[in-house]
């Protein structure tokens, strides 16, 4: 049997990297996944892939996913009747809980069924880390030089990369060498991004859930996330930062936005006893949120040194990436394209 490999590019026109290939079978890996807009995510980047590699197959392995069995199997009946079948046809998805395989999607070959709980296995370790998220030096290191490119900012020394994401200088070496030639490299050893990244930024969409650490909260008597704002106005903390619609606003005063759908909050290093306190700030009345549930609130810790905040009025402002994440998230998709088209076309300061 020839030989898995894992964190690898594969031939299409993006040059999407995967996080494992078999001969010509894709493997992506998803831990967790809460809900079904990332799910359709990864699906329609799978698709876009097997349109272009027309002798490949692609496999999409869940792991420990908080979507039921009958809403997986509903949407999957549905994503059949939007692609076409020479395509479709072509993709599998198999779920996993508890080291077990619990439902199958699509027709799996026998060597696909063979090398499943390895490759589940494997790609699971680097995810998981006694039971804690692991932070990934490749999306900590892409998500910095983008909003260094999204600021115009210039190139960064490979140390100030270690110094801002907190990872080792083989880290973020090896990170830089995943980026290969979408990177400008300098006499000083410093790096920049030659260009927008689509294909890796369409992963990091798609890996989102995975390397970041969210919160989400929603109320059964929901308050106005503007009276939520003022709260935190009130008593500002230097930890925390505005993300979502109002960081987007805070870029682009011009967005098209008719009031807030929902609060995204950034906090630096926190704790959970600190996360519920700031819950219990906004309103006590707020809850974990549940299955099929959209949030209210959410709040997203970080865990780099360095926050990439920006000074606000009011209040300092999560980052650009972070601010597109959260849009992505509550599916405001048409305010998403236009903040993300605004950060690619600005003028070089």
């Amino acid at each position: 049997m020839k030989k898995i490999k894992y964190n690898i590019r594969i031939e299409d026109s993006l040059k999407t990297h995967v996080d494992a290939l078999l001969d010509k079978t894709i493997f992506e890996y998803k831990y967790r996944v809460r809900d079904l807009r990332m799910l359709n995510t990864t699906v329609i980047n799978l698709v876009r892939i097997l349109s272009e590699l027309l002798d490949h197959t692609c496999v999409l392995i869940l792991d420990e996913t908080s979507i039921s069995r009958s809403r997986l199997s509903l949407e999957w009946q549905t994503l059949t009747k939007l692609f076409k079948p020479s395509i479709f046809s072509r993709l599998r998805m198999i779920v996993f809980c508890e080291g077990e395989t619990t439902e199958s999607f699509g027709e799996f070959s026998n060597y696909e069924k063979e090398v499943m709980f390895e490759i589940k296995d494997t790609l699971s370790r680097d995810h998981v880390v006694k039971g804690n998220r692991k932070r990934d030096a490749f999306y900590e290191i892409l998500w910095i030089l983008l909003v260094y490119w999204f600021r115009r900012s210039g190139a960064l020394q490979v140390n100030q990369l270690c110094q801002i994401s907190g990872f080792s200088y083989p880290a973020v070496a090896s990170a830089l060498d995943k980026l290969g030639d979408k990177l400008t490299r300098h006499s000083d050893r410093s790096v920049e991004l030659k260009s927008f990244p689509k294909s890796d930024w369409l992963k990091l969409l798609t890996m989102n859930d995975d390397i970041k650490e969210s919160h989400g909260f929603w109320a059964l008597r929901p308050k106005p996330v503007e009276n939520l704002k003022n709260r935190l106005l009130e008593n500002p903390h230097g930890d925390i930062a505005f993300g979502g619609i109002i960081g987007a606003r805070h870029y682009l005063p011009g967005i098209d936005l008719v009031g807030i759908h929902r609060l995204d909050i950034s906090v630096h290093n926190w704790n959970t006893r600190e996360i519920d306190m700031l819950r219990k700030k906004l309103d006590p009345g707020l809850k974990k949120i549940e299955p099929g549930k959209m949030p209210q609130v959410v709040i997203h810790n970080l865990h780099r040194p360095d926050t990439l905040y920006l000074k606000g009025e009011e209040v300092n402002i999560a980052d650009e990436v972070e601010c597109l994440l959260n849009l992505h998230e509550a599916r405001l998709d048409r305010q998403y394209n236009e903040f993300l088209e605004h950060l690619k076309n600005q003028p070089t300061r």
